[in-house]
């Protein structure tokens, strides 16, 4: 029988043809780190930021231009378009104000940086570690206003409302009203609805609750529809 003129490729060979490859996947993902994934892909906004302005209960203008809200709650508005301030709206702004103004401000993130109008999305931590959105909560200056998937600090905040609920401060004061027979959670946004709103018919089943009353719903920290106001 004739022997084969190619000889077998030894395992030493195969390991040194394999060097080049590897080295090449090295330095590309060195170079990708550095850059970020990408050179023109951004590295997101600093952690830290000084106030130029507090726009209101829940938004402020940092110095270096960019504009932050804050994530996991909702202020009063403070009245637009002929619109007088809602309850509190004023109190709100003014202990924002109270809390970050002439601060050095730690902005944490959740999965989502940025809102639909291009400002920061943030939980805001004072030099004495103290989060400015939960402070707001606690003093019953807001109210929880959750935004999957940004819920990192969902049980913090809700732990404040409960709080403040139960000792009637600043917008629980007032007294809830319930004037339906229940309401429709959505443990998937989070808010709730009046049976009738259009919310609450296009609901997927697995992701209904039922509420007997709103404060029950606002415990839990579900927010009220924009559309039915329940």
């Amino acid at each position: 029988m004739r022997r084969s003129l190619i000889s077998p490729i030894s395992s030493n060979h195969v390991v040194n043809h394999k060097w080049p490859r590897l080295l090449s996947v090295v330095l590309l993902c060195w170079w990708l780190g550095i850059c970020g994934w990408g050179c023109g892909q951004p590295q997101g906004p600093p952690q830290y930021g000084m106030v130029q302005e507090v726009v209101d209960g829940d938004t402020i203008k940092l110095v270096d231009g960019r504009s932050v809200r804050y994530l996991g709650i909702d202020t009063p508005e403070m009245g637009r378009n002929h619109h007088p301030p809602e309850f509190l709206a004023q109190e709100a702004k003014e202990f924002n104000k109270k809390l970050v103004q002439n601060q050095k401000l730690r902005l944490e993130y959740d999965v989502e940086r940025y809102d639909q109008y291009g400002r920061v999305l943030a939980y805001i931590f004072l030099p004495d570690k103290r989060m400015v959105n939960a402070e707001l909560i606690r003093q019953g200056l807001a109210q929880v206003y959750l935004f999957p998937p940004n819920v990192k600090y969902r049980d913090l905040l809700v732990a404040c409302q409960r709080q403040a609920l139960e000792a009637r401060q600043g917008l629980w004061q007032r007294p809830l009203k319930a004037d339906e027979p229940y309401y429709v959670g959505n443990s998937r946004s989070f808010r709730f609805h009046r049976p009738h709103c259009r919310g609450a018919k296009s609901m997927a089943k697995p992701n209904r609750i039922i509420f007997d009353h709103p404060r029950a719903a606002y415990l839990q920290g579900y927010s009220p529809c924009k559309m039915c106001r329940p």
